[in-house]
């Protein structure tokens, strides 16, 4: 439905400390895709010189290299006092971001002496400002016993306005684990991750238009009283059921000695037979109970939508996030009567009916054949809309060394740590990249259970790390003076925590036949063993 409307549209442009004006009558074309959470926008405007080229001052700056704000406000030509309507006049459509995307097209005068160049058409796309600096922010680091709340705001740029109001990420956490830009990531960036713990967390991001603020939160906004739409600024009201989860949804844990093995999360829609398994693998009962209350919240079906589809720009403002009804002169039988509804998404498009550059381009108003439609849920509907996003990749790898205060510094000991809540064993590990020590399973890596040799201090290892876990994936190196030259073609397992306090045991071969050496040392007190070719060498010595 195209319908044929004024508007007073302005576009306020800002490059470092130039700020640049464009009013309705320069503006021939704009298209705005807003959501609760953000919003994309594409301008297309013009710019005329009259006498030279030089009187266009934007375009220098547009085509720098510095960043671009931009600020997009649009309304009626005719608010509530114009038209002798009763009421508060109505805030515009107000869209505060930065600018993604620019183009510029030159036209000269053909026909004048040295082809000047005199009129340019502009084109921006326009996006809000988390859209725009959190897609191109892939961190990668580790954050030990913070809450993720500390972790988004480590990872907040200049230039973003966050409040909180989601309670589970304030709570402390052993680790917070981010390689949004390891070589093998899957180009997941961290508004992707954001989306993402938001979706896994049940919360949402929400946008304040007016205020270009976002607000982090479990549960929507308040939104105030109702607004009306009238009957004569709707053309068709088109309304849209979500299918319900038909799936029967279980948690299980595979931890062998777990309690519990598996949770139902029930679902009265579900067809028999038809089943979603979500896995886990934890010695604490507590993972398998949360997974279960986070599975309870995400599988809440979606409300019914309302598309409403428009004859004209409506007089009330239009708020993303704002509440809604339809007022009199709609039918008291229809499904939507006496309902309220919240405003997530509003799409609009906008074509000046005069393009010609030259009409009357200052004017702060401009008449255009408009495109208007929006989206709304019922006011009581708890579910969260968000974007698609890619899922961050886990793990990533890291190197790290290990960390025992057993012993002196430089004896070569190993260190149990029990958590006193959970009584998990665990090492310790220093990833120097970030200087921080992770928390690793105190479990026997890739060896066979009847081998005991845990890793001892100064071990170099490779972690692998995933989002709130880290696992060990590898030793890296050999122990000091446990590599043996290359002409012996011998093994060697070195044990003991220092060289004067340790026992020795290699399998090597001298003129090609096998040998077998056990030595034992503490301090200048050593014993040896040799069996070789026809012979078996004992020696016990104290001293030089």
């Amino acid at each position: 439905m195209r319908f044929t409307e004024q508007l007073k549209v302005s576009l306020q442009l800002k490059a470092g400390d130039k700020a640049f004006t464009l009013p309705a009558g320069s503006i021939k074309r704009l298209s705005v895709k807003a959501w609760s959470y953000g919003f994309e926008a594409q301008v297309e405007w013009w710019v005329l010189c009259k006498e030279s080229g030089d009187e266009d001052t934007l375009f220098t700056p547009f085509t720098d290299t510095k960043p671009l704000t931009a600020t997009l406000t649009i309304e009626r030509r005719y608010g509530a006092q114009a038209e002798g309507r009763e009421g508060a006049e109505a805030l515009p459509l107000k869209l505060i971001g930065r600018v993604e995307d620019r183009q510029v097209r030159e036209l000269s005068q053909a026909n004048v002496q040295n082809a000047p160049v005199m009129q340019r058409r502009y084109r921006i796309r326009l996006v809000d400002p988390a859209a725009m600096l959190w897609r191109r922010h892939f961190p990668s680091g580790v954050w030990v016993h913070q809450t993720l709340q500390a972790v988004i705001q480590a990872n907040t740029p200049g230039g973003l306005d966050v409040a909180y109001k989601w309670e589970a990420a304030q709570v402390k956490q052993s680790l917070h684990a981010l390689g949004l830009g390891a070589d093998d990531d899957a180009g997941a960036s961290f508004l992707d991750f954001l989306h993402w713990v938001q979706a896994r967390m049940n919360a949402g991001v929400f946008l304040d238009y007016a205020k270009g603020k976002y607000t982090l939160a479990d549960a929507k906004p308040e939104a105030g009283e109702a607004l009306v739409f009238a009957r004569d600024e709707v053309e068709e009201v088109d309304l849209s059921f979500p299918e319900p989860r038909r799936d029967a949804l279980w948690v299980l844990n595979s931890y062998v000695d777990a309690g519990t093995a598996r949770k139902k999360v029930e679902n009265a829609d579900a067809i028999p037979g038809v089943l979603t398994e979500c896995l886990v693998t934890s010695p604490l009962e507590g993972t398998l109970t949360d997974r279960e209350a986070v599975e309870t919240k995400r599988q809440q079906l979606e409300g019914p939508e309302v598309r409403l589809t428009f004859a004209l720009y409506p007089r009330v403002a239009l708020v993303l996030n704002g509440l809604y009804t339809l007022g009199s002169g709609f039918s008291e039988q229809a499904a939507t009567h006496g309902k309220q509804y919240r405003l997530h998404t509003l799409e609009l498009e906008a074509n000046a009916v005069e393009d010609d550059a030259a009409h009357d381009p200052d004017s702060t108003a401009n008449d255009y054949q408009l495109s208007l439609s929006a989206t709304l849920e019922e006011a009581a509907d708890p579910t969260f809309r968000r974007p698609h996003f890619r899922t961050p990749r886990w793990p990533f790898f890291a190197e790290g060394r290990v960390v025992s205060e057993e012993g002196a510094e430089a004896d070569r000991t190993y260190q149990i740590r029990q958590d006193e809540e959970t009584s998990v064993e665990s090492y310790r590990v220093k990833l120097h990249l970030w200087n921080k020590e992770v928390r690793i399973p105190y479990e026997p890596h890739q060896q066979p259970g009847h081998f005991y040799f845990p890793a001892d201090k100064g071990t170099r290892v490779l972690v692998s790390l995933g989002y709130q876990h880290a696992r060990m994936d590898r030793f890296l190196e050999w122990r000091p003076g446990a590599r043996l030259p290359k002409e012996s073609q011998g093994n060697h397992l070195l044990l003991g925590k220092t060289d004067k306090s340790e026992t020795s045991i290699q399998h090597l071969y001298q003129d090609s036949k096998p040998m077998l050496r056990i030595r034992r040392t503490l301090e200048k007190d050593t014993q040896l063993i040799e069996v070789g070719e026809g012979r078996m060498f004992l020696r016990v010595q104290e001293g030089e």
